[in-house]
């Protein structure tokens, strides 16, 4: 992807954090919310389990968790899942 396209990425802010999550970052963090693995939420979105594992990579770093545990709970309190 170009620099153009990365700029135009429209963004969720969760209520009550400073971080904010791409539309696919929320998708994603709605299926690790609900116990999703990296495999099936590749099948379910129709990418690889890399490109899965990437996106959950991700939220962990914006929310500032360390695990899928806490990126869940965060989901949960926040009305994400």
């Amino acid at each position: 992807r170009n620099k153009q396209t990365k700029s135009r990425r429209k963004t969720h802010i969760l209520p009550q954090c400073d971080h904010s999550l791409t539309p696919r970052e929320a998708e994603v963090l709605g299926l690790v919310a609900t116990g999703h693995t990296n495999r099936q939420i590749g099948e379910m979105l129709y990418v690889s389990e890399k490109t899965a594992s990437v996106h959950v990579s991700n939220i962990l770093r914006k929310l500032a968790v360390t695990s899928r545990v806490d990126a869940a709970a965060v989901a949960q309190r926040l009305g994400v899942a």
